[in-house]
């Protein structure tokens, strides 16, 4: 029997200022769509632990890759000066 998904909760803020925080956002996506970090992966086309890294705000994740996961759940990133 497959995992039940529990939905996470939103981040409090729209700003994302560290890695952590903008896995916070994947995350949330990902549980709001009831997909596990498995069915996230094959989705993006990416390793597990690669998508595992996203999600954990770990620094040894490529931007390129993250921006794409993030592309793919919807997410619109804009940048503030």
């Amino acid at each position: 029997m497959a995992k039940k998904v529990i939905p996470s909760l939103k981040p409090s803020s729209n700003k994302i200022t560290d890695a952590t925080t903008f896995g916070s956002f994947i995350k949330y996506k990902r549980t709001q769509a009831k997909m596990s970090i498995e069915e996230a992966a094959s989705l993006c086309n990416i390793n597990y632990r690669t998508y595992e890294k996203i999600e954990k705000g770990d620094d040894g994740a490529k931007l390129s890759t993250a921006l794409y996961v993030a592309h793919m759940f919807g997410l619109k990133l804009e940048m503030d000066e």
